[in-house]
């Protein structure tokens, strides 16, 4: 999981990739928008095969696919309802079968 602070740079998600991970849950308030400097390092992810995950971290909501984010161009997907620590948890479950970025979105619309 990659949380979301004042001052966040792009060495979260850069450090994910270099050490293989399959999955970041990133962690923001309110729609667990990916903030403008990290998209770029985002999107990279996404687009080697990482499956980055947007959650949020308030107490409730629904984190919106293609709401202030094209997340199927960033290649990004949604919690949805989830808390990021639920988030991460499907994202492993989900990472035994598929990293497809859309098939992923299809177990957090499901699940």
């Amino acid at each position: 999981m990659v949380y979301s602070y004042v001052g966040v740079d792009a060495e979260p998600f850069e450090a994910a990739v270099k050490s293989g991970s399959k999955g970041v849950v990133y962690a923001r308030t309110g729609n667990g928008s990916i903030p403008k400097v990290l998209q770029p390092a985002a999107t990279s992810a996404a687009k080697s095969g990482v499956v980055v995950v947007r959650a949020s971290r308030v107490n409730g909501g629904v984190v919106e696919r293609n709401g202030e984010h094209d997340d199927a161009l960033l290649g990004t997907v949604t919690a949805d309802s989830l808390n990021p620590q639920k988030a991460r948890v499907l994202v492993m479950l989900g990472l035994t079968k598929t990293n497809d970025a859309g098939e992923m979105q299809r177990m957090f619309d499901t699940y």
